[in-house]
């Protein structure tokens, strides 16, 4: 923590810096106790629950890193000099600095790769990876505190933060936060799901048509063959998507009333609301082909039942509707690569082409 040069100054980055790591540890709290809740089967976590986790958790990393670059600013580089050198080695400095800190940043560093950049790693792995999150807050939070309520505070007679006399109250603010949010979690979950057995039964049935697409779809291409089947069959389930829509809330009419772009977006926007997918990303490389991503699907748990060679040449069901929504908004043959699938969800390529005469 920081020593007190000017006071105003250092008492304000002091108390911010500690009431931070406060709410900060409060939020990998909540994160924990989230993957605990389902430590059985992480992919029964729900959308609610997994955008939950995603949003503490960028708020979590977003205050470690403000914490570490304030850390690294006023209170290391001052330090590098030969004349305050020394002052790494006292105790309390030296374990928040070189475990709090080098080990804490780190640790929390290889996390959020990890969980940015390689989804299907921490899904496959999640139980070893989970905790590294929550142990670079645990020892940077319980090193930076120890190092101002035991050390900072008594020797430069700082006042200690509102609310938070001592070391005990801070951990205490940290549980109560991390329990809260936890307990608002699951009420909204039971709100929005019902019973637990009410919520495994439709993620069930979900799960059951998803496989049931894939099989229906194995069946087709060896049936037709697979040109004919992504050029041509996909598109035609709108007229079921035309009766079911207003079910969910939109107007297919309407969207034949704005551009393809803006069509897709909307579409995909309230698909993603019905709980079905965390969010549906539509890229376009060009004026003629796009792709669909699915994130955090939650029915994408059912192709760990499947076997690898059942996926070749397969369509993920987001990019078969978006193939229906196309082709009826430009009156054009939509074109269907095979979808890139992982762990949460996967990406298919659309084109779109014109009619043969």
């Amino acid at each position: 923590m920081l020593f007190l040069e000017v006071p105003p100054e250092m008492i304000f980055l002091n108390h911010l810096m500690l009431y931070l790591s406060t709410i900060g540890f409060g939020l990998a709290i909540t994160n924990a106790l989230i993957m605990i809740s389902q430590i059985k089967d992480l992919n029964e976590l729900t959308i609610l629950e997994k955008k939950a986790h995603k949003t503490n958790g960028w708020f979590a990393v977003g205050i470690f890193y403000i914490l570490s670059a304030l850390c690294i600013y006023f209170a290391v580089l001052p330090r590098l000099n030969s004349e305050r050198s020394g002052e790494f080695f006292i105790p309390t400095i030296y374990w928040h600095t070189f475990i709090g800190g080098i080990i804490a940043f780190t640790l929390l560093t290889i996390k959020f790769y990890i969980a940015r950049y390689k989804k299907d790693f921490i899904y496959e792995h999640g139980k070893i990876v989970g905790p590294m999150g929550f142990d670079a807050w645990a020892i940077a939070y319980f090193t930076s505190n120890i190092d101002f309520y035991f050390y900072v505070n008594p020797t430069a007679h700082l006042p200690t933060p509102f609310l938070m006399p001592n070391y005990l109250v801070s951990l205490m603010i940290s549980i109560f936060i991390g329990v809260c949010l936890f307990a608002s979690i699951k009420a909204i979950k039971f709100k929005t799901y019902g019973t637990a057995e009410k919520g495994q039964s439709l993620h069930g049935v979900a799960m059951i048509l998803h496989g049931i697409t894939f099989g229906y779809e194995g069946s087709a291409k060896e049936l037709v063959g697979t040109p004919v089947l992504y050029k041509y069959v996909f598109p035609k389930t709108y007229e079921f998507l035309e009766r079911y829509a207003n079910r969910i809330g939109f107007d297919l009419d309407e969207l034949k009333k704005v551009n393809l772009n803006e069509a897709m977006e909307i579409a995909m926007k309230k698909f993603a609301e019905i709980g079905m997918a965390e969010k549906i990303k539509i890229e376009w490389i060009s004026d003629k082909e796009f792709t669909v991503e699915s994130i955090n699907c939650s029915t994408s748990v059912v192709r760990s039942f499947m076997e690898p060679d059942e996926l070749t040449n397969s369509i993920c069901p987001w990019g078969i509707l978006a193939a229906t929504i196309a082709n009826a908004i430009t009156g054009k043959h939509i074109e269907i690569a095979p979808s890139e699938f992982n762990k949460i969800g996967a990406k298919s390529t659309l084109k779109i082409v014109e009619k043969e005469e």
